[in-house]
């Protein structure tokens, strides 16, 4: 947390924010105590460049506070929660414009100032036509918070809570919206560096409302190794009405690319809670059942999502607490579901406060692990992959272990392992249908080979073109590599 920020809480609540340790200025802490370098990051935007000046909530625009007011605490006693606002930079369009919407709104919990403890980080995000003080203004998150940290102190978390454009929260076709690289590229790293937290898989999650919901099952979906849980609320699982991600003409892979139902099988490891409304009662009385009309058009897509994880998800693969209920698409019954029932569920999962002299869970790993992505290049669960192809298609990952994967694609794929092998130790990394590679472990114990899947499609996956030749077989290419160490 830089000194701009926080100005006008006084130059010794800066110094307590980070008493015992933020993080680090690399990308995530490296210890559990802050380690000074001499050459601070630039990680903050200009105070002109703040963009939280209007509010956009179309459900209570009445009500609605503009976020650089509604997150802008100043000093009180140190054993009360603050909320408080932050400007990290992020990623830029072709044109050389913010790809993002600036600010973010942070509840920090009771006792931050002085506790030198690490916290967890709920993600939490808004829907469509709102704005990162939402969750503030009308969603009641900071008595939300207060409260469940007074029934149970290792409730404690810090609440972060973005801007996401209009809640288009994907990375755009045309490049114009990167929300998902501002998300996992420089707003978690940047709460990492300025905050206590606990950097860790156990230490986040991720929840939202409506296109916030989409977002949050999108998101966990990428990163199933930052996420420890996450949660949907009257979710847009559809991308109804989201342009960015491309038409079924135009970009037919890209928009499953970025479809929670497509990438269901990510999701393991990742304990979900879903609420949709599909009953009207008391509503008829209030709004004679106007937005309970609205919420039935995100029915379908909840509906398939559950059936899909129901169908793939083995016990082990987590919990998974869907829910069809009274409700509507409003903040009387965010409010409520959050406070009822996704806040206990994602508390339950977090990890608890705990000193910052305590040491950071290690990089977590998931031994057989199932992964998809149409990106040409990936990072997860300790795997960082780079496919060379022409078009834009899935690449899928299953059975990930120690001693090897399958892989199905086209093109040529670039697998950098997770550090699973002894420091140089020596390998033999075999593909059906390709050539034999002896590799070397480097001083991490990851190795890193290429896999052979042929040449490249012409068609990007989902065209016409791909969909006939897909019909005729032997479409894909799939790989068995087995990984022995000689």
């Amino acid at each position: 947390m830089s000194a701009r920020h926080l100005r006008s809480l006084g130059v010794a609540v800066v110094v307590a924010l980070c008493l015992a340790g933020c993080g680090d200025e690399s990308s995530a802490p490296t210890s559990p105590v802050a380690t000074p370098t001499a050459a601070p990051i630039d990680d903050e935007l200009p105070a002109e460049q703040d963009n939280g000046t209007q509010g956009r909530n179309p459900f209570n625009n009445a009500g609605h506070v503009p976020p650089v007011q509604a997150c802008s605490d100043a000093l009180g006693p140190t054993d009360q929660s603050l909320v408080i606002r932050i400007l990290p930079r992020g990623p830029l369009a072709p044109d050389g414009a913010l790809a993002f919407t600036a600010g973010a709104c942070v509840y920090l919990p009771p006792g931050y100032v002085e506790s030198g403890l690490r916290y967890p980080v709920l993600y939490l995000l808004h829907g469509g036509g709102g704005d990162a003080a939402d969750w503030v203004t009308f969603g009641g998150v900071r008595t939300i918070m207060d409260d469940a940290i007074a029934a149970d102190a290792a409730n404690a978390a810090i609440v972060v809570m973005p801007d996401g454009t209009d809640a288009q929260w994907y990375d755009s076709v045309d490049g114009r919206i990167k929300n998902e690289q501002y998300l996992f590229d420089f707003l978690i790293p940047y709460v990492d560096r300025h905050f206590r937290t606990l950097a860790e898989h156990a230490g986040r999650a991720i929840d939202g409302l409506s296109n916030g919901g989409y977002g949050a099952m999108l998101l966990a979906a990428k990163r199933p190794d930052r996420f420890v849980a996450a949660g949907g609320m009257s979710s847009n699982l559809a991308a109804l009405s989201l342009s960015g991600l491309g038409s079924a003409a135009l970009a037919p892979a890209y928009r499953h690319g970025n479809l929670p139902v497509d990438l269901a099988g990510n999701l393991d490891g990742v304990d979900l809670v879903l609420d949709i409304g599909t009953l009207c009662v008391s509503d008829r009385v209030i709004d004679n059942c106007l937005t309970w009309q609205f919420e039935q058009a995100f029915v379908p897509a909840n509906r398939q999502f559950e059936n899909r994880i129901t169908a793939i998800r083995a016990p082990d693969d987590g919990v998974f607490d869907y829910r069809e209920t009274e409700g509507s698409h409003a903040w009387r019954w965010w409010t409520l579901w959050m406070r009822e029932r996704h806040l206990p569920f994602l508390l339950a999962r977090l990890t608890d406060p705990r000193p910052s002299s305590s040491p950071l869970a290690p990089a977590p790993s998931r031994p057989g692990f199932r992964y998809r992505s149409i990106a040409a290049q990936f990072s997860v669960w300790g795997y960082d992959v780079r496919i060379e192809r022409a078009v834009r298609e899935f690449l899928d990952l299953s059975a990930v272990r120690a001693d090897g994967f399958t892989i199905q694609g086209s093109g040529q794929a670039t697998i950098r392992t997770a550090p699973l092998y002894k420091r140089g130790g020596r390998y033999t990394v075999s593909a059906a249908g390709g050539v034999d590679q002896p590799v070397v472990a480097d001083a991490e114990g990851r190795l890193t080979f290429t896999v052979d899947l042929g040449p490249s499609h012409e068609h990007e996956q989902y065209s016409p073109q791909a969909n006939a030749l897909e019909a005729v077989g032997d479409y894909w290419t799939v790989r068995s590599v087995v990984i022995v160490e000689t």
